[in-house]
Order: structure tokens, then sequence, then C-alpha cells
């Protein structure tokens, strides 16, 4: 195999992004090789001590069915004890809930809502004055930056003086006319 593929391979590998069939391609390389390069001699042990590991446990099934039973036997301990423990945790959880729950009717039960209503309709027509007065206050402050518009409307009446100018200037420009005409027809 291409020692580009293999370094390629090993450097997947490292980033734990290879298939099956990559690491197989790997095992079967460095378990045929005879001679790696140097810089790959760690990986080489490396696979080595993970095939050994594998024949080991082909050799010796018992050790994997005693393995199987310590942790079918561990989980089932767990199990176990996630039952014990669990009818005491759901019984505080419900006793939790029903005490905060009759706190809470406790305390609002004697208290009448806030609806923003009143039940004098003077003091109703005087919060409502007091609210028309803060808008109308509050559009008007607005409104004071306005009135330098008509410093500007001044500014335009002088402006239309400037029409009775080109109005002139209209009849000026007839009169040139007038005069062309009559140069040229004296030629």
């Amino acid at each position: 195999m291409d020692i580009q593929k293999i370094k390629i391979l090993l450097d997947k590998y490292d980033k734990v992004e290879t298939s099956l069939e990559e690491e197989q391609m790997l095992r079967d390389y460095f378990a045929r090789s005879t001679n790696v390069p140097d810089a790959f001699e760690s990986y080489k042990a490396q696979f080595q001590y993970f095939e050994s590991i594998r024949a080991d446990i082909g050799r010796r099934p018992e050790l994997e069915r005693k393995l199987e039973y310590l942790l079918d036997r561990e989980s089932r301990v767990k199990t176990i004890a996630f039952y014990k423990k669990k009818p005491f945790s759901w019984i505080a959880a419900a006793a939790m809930v029903i005490i905060i729950g009759s706190m809470i009717l406790i305390l609002n039960r004697n208290q009448e809502p806030d609806l923003g209503t009143f039940n004098d309709p003077e003091l109703a027509y005087i919060e409502a004055q007091k609210t028309m007065l803060y808008i109308s206050q509050t559009l008007n402050y607005g409104t004071k930056e306005l009135s330098r518009i008509s410093k500007i409307n001044s500014g335009v009446e002088n402006l239309r003086n400037l029409e009775k100018l080109n109005a002139g200037f209209d009849k000026l420009k007839l009169l040139s006319k007038i005069d062309e005409t009559s140069t040229e027809v004296n030629q």
C-alpha cells in the first residue's frame, strides 16, 4: 500500500474520522508490513497490541462470559437501587407541589384583583383629566419646534415680489422681439 495513503488514513484515525473498512486496511498494513517507516513505528506497536488483545479474547471465551455476567449483574443492582429510591422521590415531589399550591391559594384568597378601574366616577374623571393633560403637554412639546416654520413663510412672502419682477422681464422680452422684427423688416 502507498505510504501517502497510509499517512492520510493515520491522520483520519487520529481525528477519529476513519470508517471500519479504513481501520481494517490499517490493521492489515501493520500486520503484514515488515519495513514500516520510523514515523509509523508507534502506530505499528499500537495496532499489534490491539490485535493481541483481540486474539486473547478469542482464545478465552470464558473471560468474555465473565465480563458479560459482571456487567449484567451491575446493571441489575443499579436498576433495583433506582426502583427502591423511586417511590420516596415521587412522594417527596408530590408533597412539595401540594405545599406550594396550598400556600399560593391561601395567600391569594383574600386579595381583590386590581382591574385598574375606579368605583367612584368623580375619581375616575379626575384621573382621566390628568391623563389627557399629560398627553396634551407631551404633544405640545413637540410642536414648539414647528414655530420656526412661520419664519420660513415670511421669507417666502418676500419671494412673491420676485414673481412681479419676472412678469416685467417677460414684457421686456416681448419688446425685444418686437424690436428685432422691426429691424429685420427695415433691412
